[in-house]
């Protein structure tokens, strides 16, 4: 109960990065003069992650559990669903397992919601060789009782950068192989060649454009062998972490053939109203093909899709999902973030577009924090002035996206954005500092300056 988010997830993963960060380097080494170095403070990794698995246990129960026992209309019942028919009629048949093929209960149902969530998607080519190794996943990493002396983490996505980040700064000697030639590789290189450096500034071995050919497990170590630009590469550490993508768990779930994406996520197919290749059953979360996979747009498509389906039963017309202006975080130290379209992806729409890129060493709050990683940028069309997305890479980058993204959904105009009162030494104000950028050279105004 809970999906990924709460049990294997989100919550997790950020309670970990969150502890991470008080040994990060800036806090090994203080940027503010007087404040004594501070190292070492992880001293029992299996309380940390027995705490972490609390905090979990505890969501699960207040926001999952008992929110659905409050619900006089829902009846809870643990198991494992099959969607059939029988004599036309929809019915979900609940198994103990998978294998079992007595169902202990028969439902009845005119309208099915589908939300089986993902997995961890294995290398096809690696199938067989990671059946012998005890590999982590984050469904397993962050409730280990011993760090990693040493971690490989294969995969270059967000789950791979947060995992690889905050093993590192808890402690882990950590090496990141990426197939592609960036991290983050749909993002924009700006993005991406700065969050690579920074990571490698923190000493994670960020290895990029490596094919990897094999993994075997050699005593209590793993052995890692792969190609990089036409040289053989080998990579040894104590634990290995998969981080290659997320498949969509679509096995055992129907014996009606619903349309399922030809992609390696692999998910239902569904309209824009969430609606699957059968009319009577609908998905949501992250099973769904081209779903963002975010714990608040699946809360949004479940909504969506119990509404519309129900709606079906009653004549109303059904609404339809938009994702254009979902804003996204990556929780890296410093973070990316953005929402809308980046600049080449406006202009392959289109759109007159141009950006403007505030580094953050121009910006008070960071300079006063003494952390000034990064920049913030708004792309808008030149045509009406508005704002069509923003990318940020920034320490504090998830508590920027939501004017952002506020900015986006309304259309604003950047000349208003850059008129707004921002309270100074704060970092919002990045935004006001970026679509003055525009018309102005921010570099020569003054604090406050409009």
């Amino acid at each position: 109960m809970g999906g990924t988010c709460v049990n294997v997830g989100c919550v997790p993963s950020k309670f970990l990065v969150q502890a991470a960060h008080v040994t990060s380097p800036h806090n090994n080494n203080p940027l503010f003069h007087g404040i004594q170095n501070v190292t070492d403070r992880v001293t029992d990794f299996g309380a940390l992650t027995a705490q972490n698995r609390a905090l979990v246990e505890h969501l699960r129960q207040e926001k999952y559990a008992n929110v659905v026992a409050d619900l006089d209309n829902v009846k809870y019942i643990e198991g494992f669903g099959r969607l059939t028919q029988k004599l036309g009629q929809l019915t979900v048949e609940v198994r103990s397992s998978h294998e079992d093929q007595t169902p202990f209960q028969i439902l009845s149902a005119d309208r099915v919601v589908l939300a089986s969530g993902v997995r961890t998607s294995l290398p096809s080519q690696l199938v067989n060789e990671l059946s012998k190794i005890n590999y982590l996943t984050n469904e397993t990493a962050y409730f280990e009782r011993e760090r990693p002396e040493t971690l490989i983490v294969l995969g270059g996505g967000y789950i791979a950068l947060e995992a690889a980040q905050m093993f590192a700064r808890l402690g882990s000697k950590v090496t990141l192989l990426q197939r592609n030639e960036f991290v983050l590789s749909r993002l924009e290189h700006e993005i991406s060649t700065g969050l690579g450096e920074y990571l490698r500034a923190e000493g994670i071995q960020v290895e990029v454009g490596v094919d990897v050919a094999s993994v075997v497990s050699d005593g209590d170590q793993v052995v890692v062998k792969g190609v990089s630009r036409g040289d053989k590469r080998t990579f040894t550490a104590s634990r290995l972490f998969l981080a290659t993508g997320r498949r969509a768990n679509t096995e055992h779930i129907s014996d009606l053939p619903i349309k399922l994406a030809s992609t390696s996520h692999g998910g239902f197919l569904v309209s824009n109203t969430l609606q699957t290749s059968i009319p009577e059953v609908y998905a949501a979360g992250d099973c769904v093909a081209d779903s963002p996979q975010y714990v608040y747009t699946a809360a949004a498509e479940g909504q969506l899709a119990a509404l519309n389906a129900l709606g079906t039963l009653c004549g109303r017309g059904p609404k339809q999902i938009n994702y254009s202006t979902v804003p996204w975080v990556v929780f890296t130290s410093p973070a990316v973030a953005g929402v809308g379209l980046g600049l080449s992806e406006a202009r392959a729409q289109g759109i007159d577009a141009e950006a403007s890129s505030l580094p953050l060493h121009l910006l008070p709050r960071a300079i006063v924090q003494q952390d000034t990683r990064g920049f913030v940028t708004l792309i808008r069309d030149k045509s009406d002035d508005r704002i069509v997305g923003a990318r940020v890479l920034a320490e504090e980058g998830g508590e920027l996206a939501m004017e952002a993204a506020l900015a986006v959904r309304y259309r604003m105009k950047a000349k208003d954005l850059g008129a707004m009162f921002h309270p100074y030494l704060t970092w919002n104000e990045a935004w006001k500092l970026a679509a003055l950028g525009f018309s102005k050279d921010v570099k020569t105004l003054s604090c406050c300056a409009t």
